[in-house]
């Protein structure tokens, strides 16, 4: 199985979606994609004249932390091909 290139923080270690539980609430909590959700621009991305970078978003509530982790082995494939970052080959 080939390794999926996912954004990193300073320190090199991937970023992973992971449950959040905190107050009685749980998400899971994903570094999605700009380009992948809209909010950054494609076509400029492309042109070098934006990049791509990830944005911590809220992909799921519910109502239990054992809840949120079934969602998330369920859809993991899914919410990792949103986690990886938008790339132009180089010319």
């Amino acid at each position: 199985m080939r390794k999926i290139k996912l954004f990193r923080d300073r320190k090199g270690n991937d970023l992973v979606p992971y449950v959040l539980s905190k107050d009685d609430r749980h998400e899971v909590v994903a570094p999605v994609s700009s380009v992948r959700i809209g909010e950054t621009n494609k076509n400029a991305v492309k042109s070098r004249q934006c990049v791509d970078y990830p944005k911590w978003v809220a992909v799921y509530v519910g109502r239990s932390e054992k809840e949120c982790k079934k969602w998330l082995d369920r859809y993991e494939k899914i919410v990792l091909k949103m986690c990886i970052p938008y790339e132009v080959s180089l010319p």
